[in-house]
């Protein structure tokens, strides 16, 4: 639409409001994209969908990944701060859902794509710490050259 508040007739009118601004700048602090220095998400502030986005990100960093176990795990090796669990793709739906999940936030760290789900010959290894906190995650695929 027009100033006139008219949908414009012709192309040549539309293309003269093409330039028209969309968002109103009355000095707001907030204005445009940002960088969070903490955890490094480009996000606009002055958009609140991109505020909650960015807040739930934030909090998952921030927060870590959750282990919680199962009886069937197969603990690799024991330390002092923690121990080392492998995840097979035949493993349990809620191990295997778990190492997706690392491997998301890892992924979204690294701008790689994600797995949509683990190839048949994977191995997920994590380094669980004392308080049941994923803190580390190696994946493993064979070569054949």
């Amino acid at each position: 639409f027009g100033p006139s508040g008219k949908a414009p007739r012709n192309s040549k009118e539309s293309s003269r409001h093409s330039e028209d601004q969309m968002i109103i700048d009355a000095g707001q602090r907030q204005l445009g994209a940002r960088q969070c220095n903490s955890c490094g998400m480009l996000f606009s502030p002055a958009v609140p969908e991109d505020r909650l986005q960015h807040l739930r990100h934030h909090q998952r960093l921030r927060e870590g990944l959750r282990y919680l176990g199962w009886k069937q795990e197969r603990v690799v090796d024991e330390f002092w701060d923690g121990k080392i669990v492998l995840i097979l793709p035949g493993d349990p739906r809620y191990a295997v859902s778990k190492a997706l999940s690392v491997l998301s936030l890892v992924d979204s760290e690294l701008g790689s794509p994600g797995w949509a789900q683990l190839p048949p010959s994977a191995r997920v290894y994590l380094f669980i710490g004392n308080g049941n906190w994923v803190l580390g995650c190696l994946t493993a695929q064979p070569l054949s050259q």
